[in-house]
């Protein structure tokens, strides 16, 4: 770049074309030939006569000037003009642009693009070559250094890709051609990546690092699974946008179902700030949503796509349902099938046919002694959900203490008004401690318990509490069994031992510890070996926008497992009947860049002038048109 006091140029040597303006000059002129004498005795009856409208002899200097003023406009315009340029960082041996790609690149992917070609266009106008290194993933082999002006229609093709920004393992082989006084230009996304720090030793070693960071804030989206699902928002920044939920209406249209608020409380992690977003949603509305993205923010790692972890659940029910028409309020199925029907998917059967629907959850309403018992423990070890109701056959068995699937051994008998421990009145329900799976349901003061199934004491018993009546004895246990869970409910599915049944706090527990349920996306391993590939159904761009998959190759069960990648982008695939969603958000981690000089935003170049002269240039012409047509009337005029 060439600075002539506050302006610099791009291209200086186009100047040179400013010292043919005084040939120009003359030609302008068009001074016309001298006239021809010839004597002819009659014009002495002309003498003193005067033309009153003459012909110029040669062009109007105002024309002239305009004309010239025109063509230096156009000179000085395609000679790049600056006002105030900042002064480039970058040296001047031949230039790599290194480009971050993946999803954190995406939000200001347009003016990442315009940099690199700033700097491929100094280049060119050097006569230095360039190389273009792009941090995706993709396996490159040495850099070629070409001439700048080729890798302009590659750079504009660049867009960003819908996983982590990767780069080479190894920065020997793709530097082995390389020329010694590397400029290098590295337009970051402002993260931390595998292989960054080694990448800027090799490239310091070999030249000058300049280092672009990002204009605005990253930010991500994750899922937190467990008890209650709620979304993690980290942004390298203070804002706290809104997440909105996109699903389908009835119509089947997609639209904006619920806007969801981060929490108040953060968490600064070096850097990054973490934000827990309860998915505080009706099963109902949540079941119809398929993708959570973080307002205003275009990146596929602000979108989190939702599979069968946040969908209906198949839930098995079994029990005895031998109850007449005129007996229905007494049949604990009853009351199950009325909380569980609106969010679930609900089949019912023997314990042995329900198993072989492969159910998410199993709900065994006052049932013992079950034949197929192994067959449940192994489904439960596998992942699978087991709530089991107490009731009147439990309570009269006198091998309680000895039924396998519970979470706590019981006392045979049970508890109840006309026992031994009789209560003076049915118990209430006491408030759920704030970090249970029923944290923040509120108890209504009708929901009592009048007999329930006691809990042997042991020293863990409080930590598998997970409910109790106002007395302090449990009402609801769990515990873990392998890869799954054993949950008990201290009282009876119907209203025969509680009033429980009949209030609304019966479905929101239900619908809690269902959530809670592992699904076929979270299948063991076991199950992964059943179903070693997944199937593209739709995929993100690095925009976050939904396309369809170009590439429908299966991707194995290993590298689905590993998160997105080459060949492998974040978007939803199928396995068999599961859905599962891979997402790009998740962890991050702000870069350093020790030694390196950082480019700041404050440091862009000042106003270009290259427009305003080509437009001033176009005014010039225009008004040069206007006075040929002045003048050539005027002479029409004359000789009228």
């Amino acid at each position: 770049m060439l600075l002539i006091g506050p302006i610099g140029f791009l291209t200086p040597w186009i100047l040179a074309a400013l010292a043919a303006l005084p040939v120009l000059w003359l030609i302008l002129r068009a001074m016309p030939p001298s006239p021809k004498l010839v004597r002819f005795p009659g014009t002495r009856l002309l003498l003193g006569l005067k033309d009153p409208h003459p012909v110029a002899r040669h062009t109007p200097w105002w024309l002239l000037l305009l004309r010239v003023l025109a063509i230096a406009a156009l000179i000085l315009g395609f000679a790049g003009p600056v006002w105030k340029p900042s002064p480039d960082q970058v040296g001047q041996g031949p230039l790599l642009i290194v480009m971050d790609a993946g999803w954190a690149a995406a939000p200001d992917w347009p003016q990442r693009q315009a940099r690199a070609l700033r700097a491929l266009d100094q280049a060119g106008a050097e006569g230095r070559p360039a190389a273009l290194l792009v941090g995706d993933g993709r396996d490159e082999g040495a850099l070629p250094f070409l001439p700048a002006a080729e890798l302009a229609a590659q750079l504009r093709a660049l867009r960003p890709a819908a996983w982590e920004t990767r780069y080479p393992p190894d920065p020997e082989p793709v530097l082995a051609g390389a020329p010694s006084g590397l400029s290098v230009l590295w337009l970051s996304d402002g993260l931390d990546h595998p292989g960054r720090a080694e990448w800027l030793a090799a490239l310091s070693g070999r030249g000058s690092v300049t280092v672009v960071p990002p204009e605005g804030p990253r930010q991500s989206l994750e899922l937190v699974p467990g008890d209650q699902p709620a979304l993690r928002l980290r942004s390298t920044g203070a804002a706290a946008p809104d997440v909105l939920a996109i699903g389908l209406d009835p119509q089947g249209t997609p639209r904006e179902l619920a806007r969801l608020q981060p929490g108040e409380g953060a968490d600064d992690e070096a850097g990054v700030i973490s934000r827990l977003i309860p998915i505080a949603l009706p099963s109902e509305l949540r079941n119809r949503i398929t993708r959570f993205e973080i307002e205003g923010h275009a990146s596929a790692g602000a979108v989190l796509l939702a599979d069968d972890s946040l969908r209906r659940r198949k839930v098995a029910l079994v029990g005895d349902d031998r109850a007449s028409e005129g007996q229905r309020l007494l049949s604990p199925l009853h009351y199950l099938r009325r909380a569980l029907s609106p969010t679930t998917d609900l089949i019912e059967g023997g314990l042995g046919d329900v198993l072989q629907a492969s159910p998410d959850v199993i709900v065994l309403a006052d049932q013992f002694g079950l034949a197929e018992a192994a067959a449940l423990r192994d489904w439960v070890e596998g992942g699978g959900l087991l709530i089991r109701f107490a009731g009147p056959r439990m309570a009269a068995s006198e091998r309680l203490s000895e039924e396998p699937l519970l979470p706590v051994r019981l006392r045979a008998g049970g508890r109840d008004i006309g026992g031994a421990l009789a209560w003076g009145e049915p118990r209430s329900v006491a408030p759920f401690a704030a970090d249970g799976p029923f944290a923040g349901l509120s108890v209504p003061g009708d929901a009592t318990v009048r007999a329930q199934l006691l809990a042997e004491p042991a020293p863990d018993l409080g930590e598998r509490t997970i409910a109790q009546l106002s007395d302090g004895t449990p009402l609801v246990t769990r515990a873990p069994l392998g890869q799954g869970q054993l949950v008990l409910f201290h009282t009876t599915a119907n209203a025969e031992w509680s009033s429980l049944a009949i209030s609304g706090l019966f479905v929101e527990m239900l619908d809690r510890l269902v959530r809670s349920a592992r699904v076929s996306a979270q299948a063991p391993e076991a199950d992964r070996a059943e179903q070693p590939f997944w199937l593209p159904e739709l995929v993100l761009d690095g925009f976050g926008r939904t396309t369809e998959p170009q590439d429908t190759a299966p991707v194995a069960a290993a590298d689905f497992a590993r998160g997105p990648a080459p060949g492998a982008p974040a978007g939803l695939y199928r396995g068999g009947e599961r859905m599962a969603a891979l997402n790009a958000g998740g962890p991050m981690a702000l870069a350093d860049w020790p030694g390196a000089p950082i480019e700041r935003a404050a440091q862009a170049p000042g106003l270009d002038l290259r427009g305003w002269l080509i437009a001033l240039a176009a005014l010039l012409f225009a008004l040069d048109a206007l006075g040929s047509a002045w003048l050539a009337r005027g002479r029409q005029r004359a000789m009228a």
